[in-house]
């Protein structure tokens, strides 16, 4: 391997753990900020003082947060701006991949009915911490699958759908379908 072949593999490694932990740590506020609507409306009302936002908005960050990332927050927060979190957050997914940086794992969640934004968060939390950072949510309702979900992440397939279970069971037991 040469210099500079070496070179790429440690800039690669480099970017991608720094990609990891900024991605990490917006994620975690931006799923907290989904969670509690009250929440994200204090942090953007500008009767409420700048002390109470920021300590507020550093509840939210996790603990193993590096301080960039929370500096970042912070300064969306002094700007007004951290109600743009999200389209940050997925901006920057966009640009790592344009970059060469890992791309976007889609992430497909399928339901019967739609979900609230809590249930939403939740899922969103739960398959980040099953797959990392790196998703690109996309949800969408499907009545026909009756209830339960059917989430797809990159290949992975989880269909825990009534529909699927009926077909399974008309499998088991020799039932044609209908």
């Amino acid at each position: 391997m040469t210099t500079s072949s070496k070179a790429q593999v440690y800039a690669s490694v480099l970017f991608e753990a720094a990609l990891k932990e900024w991605l990490e740590g917006l994620n975690a506020v931006s799923t907290t900020l989904s969670k509690s609507p009250g929440l994200q409306q204090r942090l953007t009302d500008p009767r409420t003082p700048f002390a109470e936002q920021q300590r507020l908005l550093l509840s939210t960050i996790p603990d193993k947060t590096p301080q960039p990332v929370r500096n970042f927050l912070l300064g969306m927060l002094a700007n007004g701006d951290i109600a743009l979190l999200d389209e940050v957050r997925q901006d920057v997914m966009e640009r790592a991949a344009a970059a060469g940086g890992p791309r976007p794992l889609p992430a497909e969640v399928i339901s019967a009915v739609e979900l609230t934004p809590e249930e939403r968060s939740l899922i969103q939390q739960r398959l980040v911490d099953q797959f990392g950072a790196n998703l690109d949510f996309r949800f969408r309702v499907d009545p026909a699958i009756l209830g339960g979900l059917v989430v797809r992440v990159g290949d992975k397939l989880l269909d825990t759908s009534v529909a699927s279970r009926l077909a399974a069971m008309r499998q088991a037991l020799g039932v044609a379908g209908g």
